[in-house]
């Protein structure tokens, strides 16, 4: 089983308890792995019950981006195999405003998408492979 589908379960079986997550509250992508946030564009979106989830990338490192409301969580997902499996990486959830992001990941020539969830309801959104 995947590492995403044995966290989802994990999540709608605890019925999101805030044991489970480890929230931050950055303005900015945090550094991860000796990245930054500079010259970023998004590459890939997608979006789930009126919340907006981008994948941001630099040429070196990617994160995630949710906008959306406070519960609302958003992750990277970094891929060494074309998708087939991949780490689950930085669960962030929007404690208060309007937008949170995840840390920065270095891709290291892998796929990376961005994932979201609206903190009110079951499905999750991704980002196509990028």
């Amino acid at each position: 089983m995947s590492m995403r589908k044995t966290f989802l379960g994990t999540l709608a079986a605890a019925g999101l308890a805030g044991a489970l997550l480890t929230a931050v509250t950055p303005t900015a992508a945090q550094a991860a792995e000796g990245c930054n946030t500079n010259n970023a564009r998004t590459v890939a979106n997608a979006s789930t019950h009126s919340r907006g989830i981008e994948l941001r990338y630099n040429g070196a490192c990617a994160w995630g981006r949710i906008f959306g409301s406070p519960g609302d969580l958003v992750w990277v997902d970094r891929s060494f195999d074309g998708g087939r499996t991949w780490e689950q990486l930085s669960v962030t959830k929007i404690n208060t405003g309007g937008s949170n992001f995840t840390d920065a990941f270095n891709n290291r020539g892998n796929l990376m998408r961005a994932c979201g969830k609206a903190g009110n309801f079951p499905e999750v959104a991704c980002t196509t492979w990028w």
